[in-house]
Formats: structure tokens, sequence, C-alpha cells
């Protein structure tokens, strides 16, 4: 489904928060909402941060809203762990399975793996940005095996890639700014070099390892050939996102971001998955959870809706046609 939509709380979260905190955050001391002795306690681990702390909050008013089976309370608590940290994660999640929570919440792909490594028969729903089939969590999104969760990853780069065909049929040379875990593939869509080739497009792979190469970037000799850039959504664009756009839009080539934000920052297209209602959709799941249905009768979910938005202000430098033909694609303009 492909519609206009703005950006919700839930996507300004993931966007700023729970996803930044998997890359950049560190923990602090340990917090967790008010707790009664007797409850059931769903343990979210994560980074012990404000904006992560905010989002809980959030998500603990709609598990609020849940209809739960049994007399005993059921308490949201955030569990600060370092999660950048095997050996120190390791030690606070077989901490944490020791206290016997009803639920734990991972809040990335290594508290999740780390959590099967420790083989607790605790039920794990894990809210992820990567493939969960890729990275070897779930056999697949409908049969899930011992743990379920929702993944805000949906294999756009191809469609991208069709896109850009469709608005730039110019365009032969394509550069992608990535870094080494999204060319790993689980962030990635399947074939995404077999398919750019069959458009007539050549991938020119721009990796990033650090912000010191970002300024270097347009200084290869392969940037010269490029006739648009895409960005996906890696490490290096979100951890140093503004400095990647303060680069590009100096060139006079259109870019393509996997994120709205950067359309502020002069891109000129974004294309995203949105889901206003993923909290909503996490807290049901986790109280079916609790409700005793099988972990893995849960099917894993994802947004259903794609966001194609177009930076107005932008656009005036192209001609006619160009404009027309992205009009046709775009679901929103900002």
């Amino acid at each position: 489904m492909v519609r206009s939509i703005g950006l919700s709380a839930v996507a300004a979260l993931i966007a700023s928060g729970l996803w930044l905190a998997f890359f950049v955050f560190r923990p602090t001391a340990n917090v967790s909402l008010p707790s009664s002795t007797d409850a059931r306690v769903v343990a979210w681990v994560d980074f012990d941060v404000p904006v992560v702390r905010a989002g809980v909050a959030r998500l603990d008013q709609h598990l609020k809203s849940q209809r739960f089976e049994g007399a005993r309370p059921v308490e949201l608590r955030l569990i600060g762990a370092d999660v950048n940290n095997p050996e120190h994660l390791t030690l606070q999640l077989t901490e944490l399975i020791a206290t016997k929570p009803a639920l734990i919440v991972a809040s990335s792909v290594d508290v999740a793996k780390t959590l099967l490594a420790l083989r607790s028969d605790i039920p794990i729903y894990f809210v992820i940005q990567s493939d969960p089939v890729r990275e070897g969590l779930v056999p697949s999104l409908v049969s899930t095996g011992s743990l379920t969760g929702y993944t805000f990853f949906v294999p756009l780069d191809v469609k991208i890639m069709e896109m850009v065909r469709r608005v730039f049929p110019a365009v032969r040379t394509v550069g992608v700014v990535a870094t080494d875990y999204w060319l790993e593939g689980s962030a990635m869509s399947n074939d995404l070099f077999t398919q750019a080739s069959s458009l007539g497009l050549k991938l020119e792979i721009f990796n990033l390892h650090d912000a010191d190469e970002i300024g270097n970037m347009l200084r290869d000799p392969r940037a010269r050939q490029v006739q648009a850039w895409y960005v996906p959504y890696s490490e290096i664009a979100f951890n140093h996102g503004a400095d990647l756009a303060a680069v590009l839009v100096r060139t006079p080539i259109p870019t393509v971001y996997a994120r709205r934000k950067f359309l502020r920052l002069g891109g000129l297209i974004s294309v995203q998955s949105v889901d206003e209602a993923a909290m909503d959709v996490w807290a049901k799941s986790i109280a079916n959870i609790l409700n005793g249905a099988p972990v893995g009768s849960i099917p894993v979910m994802r947004p259903k809706e794609i966001e194609v938005a177009v930076n107005a202000s932008a656009i005036a430098h192209l001609d006619l046609a160009t404009r027309e033909r992205l009009a046709r694609e775009a679901t929103v303009f900002e």
C-alpha cells in the first residue's frame, strides 16, 4: 500500500531514538517503571537514555489499553544494557533471566541473538530494522520458531532503482553510499545488484567506514561518473547524516535517501516504509503472548505502507518533463 502519510511519533522514535540507540549510545544505570511485587514484568532491553525512556513510556500506554488474562498486573520496565559490549551484555541478560520476567523485548539483533544463545524459555519479542530471516532469528516471517517480533525492514532498494529508471531515464550510473553492515545484506533487498543491472543501471558502491571519508568521497574518480545518488539508512547515514548531506547537496545530480528527514538537508527524494500503528502492533502481540498464545504462532509484522516524499523546493532546477514524472511517483511533497 502506498499513500501520503506524515511521520508519526512512532516513526520519529525509531528514526531518531531506538534505532539511534542501536548505533551510538552507551548505557547508564538501570531504570524501571514503578514496580509491583506480584507484577508480570515485560523487560525492554536497550540503552538507558532519555529518548528510549520516552519511547518505553509511550509503549506502556499502549500496553495498558490491552486486555490481559489473570489477576496479576503487567508492568513494562526498561532494562539498561551495554548492547555494544557482547561480554557485558551476556552477563546482564543472564542476570535478567534469573529474575524471571514474563517476556523480554529485544531492541536489536544482538540482544535477540544473545538471548537465544542463553537458551532461556522466557518468550522473546524483537523490534529491529533488518531482515530477521537473513539475520538468522526466525525461519520465516510466518513460522517464527521460539521468538517473534516486528521489523521495520521492507525491501525497497530494487523499487527505488525502478523509480530512478522511470523518473530519470538518462541515468546509467547510481552511486550508493553504504557501509560494511549494509553490504552484508540483512538490510538490503535480495538481488539488488542483479536487478539494477537488468534495469540498465550500474551501481558504484562508496563504502564509508568513518566520517573522515565523507569529505573525500567526491574526490574518488568514480564519483565523476555518478548520475544519481542513493543513500540507504546505514550507520554512516545515521551517525553522520548531516555531514553526508552537506557534501552531496553540492552536486547537481539527484539524491534519493531512505529517510524523509534528509529532504530538509537538501535531498530530492526519500523512500521509506511507515507505520503509525507500530506500537499498537507490539502491544497486541505482547498481550497475546502473555495471554498464552505460543510465540511461534504469532507472525513477524512489518510496515505495509510506503512513503515517497519529494522536496518541493529542490525540484525547481529539474526540467518540466522530469518534474511531471516525479510528481507521478510522489505520495507527499515537503
